[in-house]
């Protein structure tokens, strides 16, 4: 009998063991690092964060194919049309921008959720070759050199990509912050096939 218990406690011992290994192996080893932490998007104001909105046209040929890429800051609003995949910029455009402005910006898009992600599977798989005929449409945040926050969708299906924010009201957004937007872009062809 005085075996018995002796038995029991060793096995109850191992037993012990074996789970501390498992909880240690399974859920207390070093977990992946959390992305970094966005702030809301109007604190972002008196900093050298930016937003950008970048609108990539259906795929085709180099000389073909053409994205428009506006870049928000407390200083500026560039628009830039990209001709190719190598980032070729062919045209730009530059105004001012003031620290209010881009505090009122910030807030806009922080509502319409330009850093408001989901997962999907299409986003596991990457954006690239997703939407051919379309667009694929980015939202990144970016600061020191950093990027915050980059986010896609494509004009094919909402469920595309890892965006979860409303992506016309926030294209919409970025093009009011370009003064002549439609004249500028008139002659940008995101659909070209010949």
């Amino acid at each position: 009998m005085y075996l018995g218990r002796i038995f029991l406690a060793f096995i109850g011992f191992l037993f012990l063991i074996f789970l501390v290994i498992l909880l240690f192996v399974v859920g207390g080893g070093k977990k992946p690092p959390a992305g970094p932490t966005i702030k809301p998007l109007a604190d972002y104001a008196n900093t050298d964060a930016q937003v950008i909105l970048t609108v990539n046209g259906a795929i085709n040929g180099d000389d073909l194919h053409r994205a428009i890429r506006i870049t928000v800051d407390q200083n500026s609003r560039e628009l830039n049309v990209i001709q190719g995949y190598s980032d070729t910029i062919i045209q730009t455009n530059t105004n001012y921008n003031t620290a209010d402005a881009y505090s009122a910006f910030l807030s806009s898009l922080q509502l319409a959720g330009f850093t408001l992600k989901h997962d999907t599977t299409a986003a596991k798989q990457g954006e690239a070759g997703q939407c051919p005929l379309g667009q694929r449409i980015n939202f990144e945040l970016t600061q020191d050199g950093n990027t915050l926050s980059n986010l896609w969708t494509t004009s094919c299906s909402a469920s595309i990509g890892n965006f979860g924010g409303n992506a016309s009201l926030i294209q919409q957004l970025f093009q009011n912050q370009i003064t002549n937007y439609s004249n500028l872009t008139a002659n940008v062809d995101l659909a070209a096939t010949e």
